[in-house]
């Protein structure tokens, strides 16, 4: 295997793909203020082209820092509160999601210290119908001052979410003290819309015990992984059913996070979930599906991937780290751990995220105290405090957003892959367990992803599937003003 995923074997080889269909015209992108990502790499935000001041400029720009320094002195004497609002105390309603009052209540109470006259009222929302219930209050007048939303909702809801004031978290400041994927998809043109308390990934999480009675190492390849998976695998001799699977891939019935899982894999290939095509997209479609098609390494007779992994019915799987509490709770004498997403050889690393974000509605009656409230989130202290409450409560926080505090969480042996993973992560709208609405952009895209995979493991024309994934993503992403081909920065 060399910088592609293998085919399944010689029986197995490509198709010859038809011409592929034309790509639509980019659609007039719905939201005036927001333009969708279109392009796999972080935006680049670049400095002003200037040159070396001629002596007069220097002595110019020195000034104007000391005019500032004394200014920002000045403001620094002014009680904080006083900065924000100088008449009667504010409460924000705060929609959140999964995190409990009691995980979210240090932070509030540190903000509240920090900013007397405004309160914070925290109400832990139900993941059921949540999205649709958050479009309807964001058209609404009376909607919460902070909600929780996850970034692949931006292409529907940005339009009716304000970006941070000037006077709050720019731009430079995301880039430099968060990951680059969380820079990607909150800052559109210089402007911020919101700020991210965690940012997930997946890892493969092994079972030990089953690795060290084969003498094996954790895989680092693709077809380490392979090798590995059919060397764990038993099976019953008098009925050939698995007994033990060797790891959770191949099918869309009973692989939790498989959406996350393809997606990460076609982006290791390299193709462009843009425009999806070409004879890498099937490569690593039919590769998928060979786990189960081919290797008989997982079927669909077993029960989901996380609690067949904590039930010893399989030896690895792909998931985020929230997946460990439950894993333990169901088995607490597990043995277990966790390592790094296998990759490519000779090839640039390429990981998975998964990121939800607190953003302020336009129509919040108090703007200005929210966006303090974001700011504040956004520092090393508020995620420290969160990640420490998490911890307390879990045993198993989700990695910080926040570099800085990211940097502590690797300490945890469970978490360090993940923050790790962080640094080369790529993101897509095919993101599982956002609780998209049956309609929404996420549920379609990943319907066309599974009809896809589901055609591969059939036996269906490779043509006619690609055909069908491709115009549907076409469709799909230019419903919601996101190009198919890469934008370019100024």
């Amino acid at each position: 295997m060399d910088n592609q995923f293998p085919l399944p074997g010689p029986s197995a080889s490509p198709e010859t793909t038809s011409a592929p269909l034309p790509v639509p015209e980019e659609a007039s992108p719905p939201l005036p203020g927001y333009q969708p990502p279109s392009a796999q790499e972080a935006p680049v935000i670049k400095p002003s082209p200037l040159k070396l001041f001629i002596p007069i400029g220097i002595g110019i720009v020195i000034v104007g820092l000391l005019i500032f320094l004394i200014s920002r002195i000045i403001s620094s004497l002014q009680p904080k509160e006083g900065r924000v609002t100088s008449g009667q105390p504010v409460t924000l309603t705060y929609w959140g999601l999964w995190e409990p009052s009691q995980v979210m209540k240090p932070l509030i109470d540190e903000f509240e210290k920090q900013y007397p006259k405004i309160k914070i009222d925290y109400q832990l929302q139900s993941p059921q119908d949540y999205q649709t219930r958050l479009g309807t209050a964001l058209e609404g007048t009376n909607p919460p001052d902070i909600a929780r939303l996850h970034t692949t909702w931006l292409p529907i809801f940005a339009n009716s979410l304000l970006p941070a004031p000037a006077n709050t978290i720019s731009a430079t400041e995301m880039s430099t003290n968060f990951y680059p994927i969380v820079n990607r998809l909150l800052v559109v043109n210089n402007q911020v819309y919101g700020i991210p308390l965690t940012a997930e990934s997946l890892a493969l999480f092994i079972n030990t015990t089953m690795f060290q009675q084969k003498s094996l190492q954790p895989p680092k390849t693709w077809e380490d992984l392979d090798t590995s998976a059919r060397i764990l695998k038993d099976v019953d001799p008098l009925t050939g059913k698995i007994t033990r699977a060797g790891v959770a891939l191949g099918n869309t019935t009973n692989v939790d996070h498989w959406p996350d899982i393809v997606t990460l894999m076609l982006f290791q290939s390299g193709v462009n979930l843009y425009s999806p095509k070409g004879d890498e997209l099937e490569t690593t479609l039919r590769y998928y599906t060979q786990f189960v098609t081919k290797d008989h390494v997982w079927d669909d007779t077993l029960p989901n991937s996380t609690v067949a992994f904590a039930n010893e019915k399989v030896a690895m799987i792909f998931a985020p780290s929230w997946r460990a509490r439950e894993i333990k709770e169901i088995n607490p004498s597990l043995a277990w751990k966790v390592v790094p997403i296998p990759q490519l050889p000779d090839s640039d690393v390429v990981n998975w995220a998964s990121v939800w974000f607190e953003g302020v509605p336009k129509n919040s009656k108090h703007p200005k105290e929210a966006w303090a409230f974001l700011n504040f989130l956004a520092s090393a202290q508020a995620q420290q405090l969160l990640f420490e409450s998490a911890a307390k409560d879990r045993e198993f926080p989700q990695p910080p957003a926040n570099k800085a505090v990211a940097v502590v969480a690797q300490n945890n042996p469970v978490l360090a892959p993940f923050v790790t993973g962080l640094e080369t992560a790529k993101s897509f709208y095919t993101a599982s367990s956002t609780q998209d609405s049956p309609n929404g952009l996420n549920s379609r895209l990943i319907k066309y992803l599974e009809d896809a995979v589901n055609g591969f493991a059939r036996g269906q024309s490779g043509n006619q599937t690609l055909d069908t994934l491709n115009s549907g993503f076409a469709q799909v992403l230019s419903q919601y003003g996101i190009s198919s081909s890469p934008r370019t920065t100024p």
